[in-house]
């Protein structure tokens, strides 16, 4: 694990996932924005995108196999940043709901 999500920003969430992606998922070629959609394109097969969970797992110390696993937080980076955010701060999820 390099960081814990906690204390990072979306944007700095958005900047790792972007970059494993390009580095070992999309080829040299291929570039990617933070609103793309990952699943409708050719840009994440399935086996891309259980090599993207374990890397945000293992990157970020969250867990997705729980709850996370699901096509909506595959939608897009920063969809996907959005969950890392919540998943690594559980505790202020929980008091943006009761605010709510």
């Amino acid at each position: 694990m390099t960081d814990n999500g906690a204390g990072l920003t979306a944007p700095q969430i958005e900047t790792r996932i972007l970059e494993f992606l390009e580095r070992h998922l999309l080829g040299p070629d291929v570039t990617i924005q933070r609103d793309d959609d990952l699943l409708s394109g050719e840009l994440l097969d399935s086996i891309g995108a259980i090599r993207l969970a374990a890397f945000l797992e293992k990157e970020f110390g969250i867990d997705m196999q729980s709850t996370g696993f699901v096509v909506e937080n595959f939608q897009s980076v920063a969809v996907l940043a959005a969950y890392v955010l919540r998943a690594a701060n559980p505790a202020d999820r929980g008091s943006e709901e009761s605010q709510a």
